[in-house]
């Protein structure tokens, strides 16, 4: 009897402390793909000085081949990415994806081209240091100007020089201005003793 009470107990415990495991059927579904999105497009710099670089950016997703047009560069699916172009003219991009699923996006950018920035240098001095009521010339090169202005004293742009005789010291300032608001300044300062 005490063989059958254990085949009994062990019957009834069949499976005690474990649970069935369940059945997994293959149902032969492919694995949804996705339309493809184009996360972002940009430009950085969406009004570039003539003669500049400057930054497009794009990201897209679910993409398996992506296109620009006007063709820069050769492009490919990335979430995040970045590349130099350098238009002559204001010029319209337009970012196409394609999907694996036969989905397409679109985006455009507009990127306009301004006046070259103003470019002050070789600004030089004929001392640093003189007596009160010397005579002082600071001179300069400027590229892409529309106006030039410097103080203190008598700036001849036909030479680009200020002339002065300071009594005390003295800074003189230049600025170079030009086609869209855009500046460049410097500055030389003259002891006097």
């Amino acid at each position: 009897m005490r063989g059958g009470t254990a085949a009994v107990l062990a019957a009834l415990c069949f499976g005690c402390g474990s649970k069935p495991t369940p059945t997994v059927t293959a149902t032969g579904d492919k694995k949804a793909v996705e339309h493809v999105t184009i996360t972002q497009f940009y430009a950085a710099q969406p009004m570039l000085p003539r003669g500049l670089k400057g930054n497009l950016c794009y990201g897209v997703e679910h993409a398996s081949r992506v296109e620009l047009a006007p063709a820069v560069e050769q492009l490919w699916p990335s979430p995040v990415r970045c590349f130099e172009i350098a238009p002559r003219q204001k010029t319209t991009y337009t970012l196409t994806a394609y999907g694996e699923d036969g989905s397409k996006a679109s985006k455009t950018v507009d990127v306009t081209v301004g006046a070259p920035p103003p470019k002050l240098y070789d600004l030089s001095v004929n001392a640093t240091e003189v007596h009160p009521g010397e005579k002082v010339t600071v001179c300069f090169k400027v590229d892409n100007v529309k106006e030039v202005k410097a103080s203190p004293g008598k700036l001849d742009r036909s030479v680009n020089c200020i002339f002065d005789n300071p009594k005390k010291t003295t800074t003189y300032r230049i600025t170079a201005l030009g086609g869209d608001h855009q500046e460049d300044s410097g500055n030389v300062t003259v002891k006097v003793r």
